[in-house]
């Protein structure tokens, strides 16, 4: 198979660039295509949907792929048993294989056991998601699973959408070798989350009935297993009474491991006894299971006092795990000895560096009856609100309430070690948010998140989960500023995921929640977010009244930039060039990184549109040293396409072609439509330039399409433009004028002066082609008149005089 060999060409060096003809004596030996690099660039392009490809000059160089995810939980070191199941699971090879039973009874152990065994069949990486449908509270959705999935698969972006969210995982899932286990599901919540393609298989365990898959049914230990996980846990006693306890703990695996770590400092004949005891849990009823309930109950009783209060406490957790820090917000300094003995009587497990329960044991510690976890929640509200100001100290943040001063700060004093306590802890995060219900700690907990979720799109359903849940809070208190901070987060969520129409509405009411509850603390970013909205948009004078009023609230960098971006499309560009200028004098003094960069890159777009290449260059060098991992992949793609623009205008155009390429890798893995449209419309402009026209309007296609998804209309306007330009070329002057002529309603209904210059240069140049020398004269003056009032000053000298012959004055 042609795409496998040059799969395997590419690997022979992975990380190092192949020269384009070894790749084609690689993939056809014998019998080349007629035109050899345009069919090795189409196979490129087919691997690029599940491989990350790299133009350069020479050749295409393969990204080493990082080693896939390891999400699988701890083996038990003393597992036993399941010989049957445990050889049945090894010998299928069917895409899905359900492991059933009642609850206590080892069906995950047996799945993580199962799982640890098959590893190495699947190198591409093990998932894990435990989806919590029996347990009280929440349980995981799809959309929660999946992003976590997603992400944990290399995706910088997910989705929000859950048909979205499959077809991405589908495709990452389609060509790699996953596992995935799905913990504690019910029947329709697995669908969506078995991987694609013949290679990858997934683990079910349910208390629910799976006939239509192949399914384990796991049952109580027999008598010799049930034996030998005793031996393993060094438990004394005679046959008698090892036989005993084995039937009063029902044959089950949990019922047994409580009952022998509770026999490590006792005699098993007083321990039995206490076992026979009657009437101990009346009022507890946990799925009618009195061996699981009376072992859970002598084991509580045999805890120290601390370790019971502590226990009965983290019955109230709300998320899937905790740390040493979260249960020292519980109970107070002594929760680490108290947590070492619950884990040594098995009533807490530890995995990883942190700590859970099990279903059945949480439904028991919170019927033991303890308070809401106030101190938690306010411990993840400290500690997520120091890390988000440590991801990104610009964005406007709600009022936080007092927190206790004894709570453990845990340390985020760099970006990496705030992004891994984030990380660790975001699912519980988001969890406090659904259990605090009406408390306003809801919408509190949702806004210290906000910064995290802007710096990892591949949260975006946490995002939305958490924001909603915050808005219904405050809707129902009547609280109206804070109802206005969950609008803004909501439309903040969309503006990420590019969807620009969903953003209008949240933006819309957040300001005149804003205006109606006297906050211009809060109302001048929500103005100003509204206006980068109706920019994303094209509606460009709606963006510049909304920057306006934004800007005489209050004049910092942040809305500077802003009207920068919107007079960028709007014109006169001399004063977007000096709005811009303003703002990075502003970031340079308070020394905010991420605007200097923002800001280089707004000159440098600025410039390229006035068409000064030498101001073009200078912001470029300095922009792209500042160019870091933190400021996420889709402004990287967006500094390496204006550098292949400027290539583009030097006329270096192979030059232009290898970095064009570098920036739609970056946008795709991305997942970004609209930074990827952008790269695509400057690559298909480059290979019409070079001669290769087709190529380009499959460029500008593509581009056109992530476009109209995201209703990004200046991305519409350029591709557009570039289709126009590509029909014209190959003579296809109908198609040329269609796509010109609707580039140019889009552009004059958002007032997109500075674009729409091209667009009334390219129909110049159409109706020059078709012969029609009026029209063409009528559009080469509109666009001279567009350009001086706009001050693209490069084009106003370009389009100064009619084309001779018939010569091109549009890119």
């Amino acid at each position: 198979m042609r795409i496998e060999a040059l799969r395997q060409a590419l690997a022979a060096t992975p990380g190092q660039p192949v020269p384009f003809d070894e790749l084609i004596d690689a993939v056809w030996p014998a019998d080349r295509p007629a035109n050899p690099r345009q069919a090795l660039r189409n196979l490129v392009q087919r691997l690029r949907a599940t491989e990350q490809v790299i133009t350069e000059p020479s050749g295409y160089r393969l990204v080493v792929r990082k080693p896939g995810p390891r999400q699988l939980p701890a083996d038990l070191p003393d597992f036993v048993g399941r010989d049957e199941q445990m050889a049945r699971a090894l010998d299928s090879r069917a895409p899905i294989l359900a492991i059933t039973g009642p609850p206590g009874i080892g069906k995950t152990s047996l799945a993580v056991h199962i799982a640890h065994r098959l590893s190495e069949r699947f190198p591409d990486g093990q998932l894990h998601v435990n989806l919590r449908a029996f347990s009280e509270g929440d349980p995981v959705t799809a959309e929660q699973a999946l992003s976590r999935f997603l992400r944990a698969l290399g995706a910088e972006q997910v989705p929000v959408d859950l048909d979205a969210q499959i077809a991405l995982y589908r495709q990452l899932t389609a060509d790699r070798a996953v596992l995935v286990v799905i913990d504690n599901a019910e029947r329709d919540q697995i669908g969506p989350l078995l991987p694609a393609g013949g290679r990858s298989q997934a683990i079910v365990t349910s208390r629910t009935d799976l006939p239509e898959h192949e399914q384990l049914l796991v049952g109580v230990l027999a008598e010799n297993e049930a034996q030998a996980l005793l031996d393993n846990m060094s438990v004394a006693g005679g046959p008698g009474d090892r036989a005993e306890l084995i039937q009063l703990c029902a044959h089950l695996p949990l019922a047994l491991r409580i009952a022998a770590a509770n026999l490590m400092d006792r005699d098993i004949g007083d321990y039995l006894a206490d076992l026979r005891g009657e009437g101990r849990l009346e009022a507890l009823e946990i799925e009618d299971d009195a061996a699981v309930r009376a072992t859970f109950e002598l084991s509580y009783l045999a805890q120290p006092q601390l370790s019971q209060r502590l226990f009965r406490l983290l019955g109230q957790v709300p998320g899937p795990d905790f740390s040493v820090e979260g249960a020292t917000a519980l109970l107070g300094q002594e929760a680490a000895v108290a947590l070492g003995q619950l884990v040594t009587a098995n009533l807490v497990q530890r995995s990883a560096g942190r700590y859970s329960l099990h279903d059945l044991l949480r439904v028991y510690a919170r019927r033991l009856g303890a308070p809401a976890p106030a101190r938690l929640h306010e411990y993840y509200l400290m500690n997520a609100d120091a890390a988000g100001r440590m991801l990104n100290p610009e964005l406007h943040r709600m009022a936080m309430p007092r927190i206790s001063a004894d709570l453990p700060a845990h340390d985020v004093s760099d970006m990496p070690r705030a992004l891994a306590w984030l990380d660790a802890e975001r699912a519980n995060v988001v969890a406090a948010v659904l259990a605090a219900g009406d408390q306003p700690i809801a919408w509190q907990l949702a806004d210290s998140m906000r910064a995290y979720f802007l710096h990892h799109a591949a949260n975006a359903a946490d995002w939305h989960v958490a924001a909603q849940a915050g808005l219904r809070a405050a809707r129902r208190l009547g609280d109206t500023a804070a109802e206005a901070g969950m609008r803004g987060s909501l439309g903040l969520a969309h503006w990420r995921s590019g969807r620009f129409v969903d953003a209008l509405p949240e933006y819309e009411r957040a300001v005149a929640l804003a205006r109606e509850s006297a906050d211009l603390d809060s109302l001048a970013p929500y103005v100003g977010n509204l206006g980068i909205i109706h920019w994303e948009l094209g509606n460009l004078a709606e963006a510049a009244a909304t920057m306006h009023e934004s800007l005489g609230i209050t004049r910092t960098a942040n809305t500077l930039f802003n009207l920068c971006c919107v007079l960028t499309d709007l014109g006169p560009l001399e004063l977007a060039v000096s709005r811009c200028e303003e703002a990075l004098r502003m970031a340079v003094e308070t020394k905010l990184t991420a605007g200097i960069a923002f800001c280089l890159h707004g000159l440098v777009i600025a410039h390229l549109f006035i068409g000064d290449l030498g101001q073009v260059a200078r912001y470029l060098d300095e922009v792209e040293p500042l160019t870091t991992p933190e400021l996420g992949p889709t402004f990287e793609s967006r500094v390496l396409d204006a550098r292949a623009f400027l290539l583009l205008e030097q006329n270096r155009l192979e030059e232009a072609e290898t970095v064009g390429r570098q920036a739609v890798d970056v946008a795709a893995g991305a997942a970004k439509d609209m930074a990827e449209a952008d790269a695509r419309a400057t690559l298909g402009t480059v290979l019409r330039r070079l001669g290769r026209t087709s190529e380009a309007l499959a460029q500008h296609e593509q581009a056109l399409v992530g476009c109209r998804g995201a209703a990004f209309a200046r991305g519409e306007v350029q591709a557009l433009t570039g289709l126009a330009a590509d029909h014209r070329v190959l003579g296809n002057l109908r198609a040329a004028l269609l796509c010109a002529t609707e580039a140019n309603k889009i552009a004059e209904r958002g007032q997109l002066r500075v674009r729409r210059v091209q667009v009334e240069a390219e129909l110049a140049e159409i109706h020059l082609a078709a012969g029609d020398a009026v029209e063409a004269e009528r559009h080469r003056l509109r666009a001279v008149e567009l350009a001086r009032e706009a001050g693209r000053l490069a084009w106003v000298e370009r389009l100064g005089q009619p084309p001779a012959n018939g010569g091109s004055t549009s890119s």
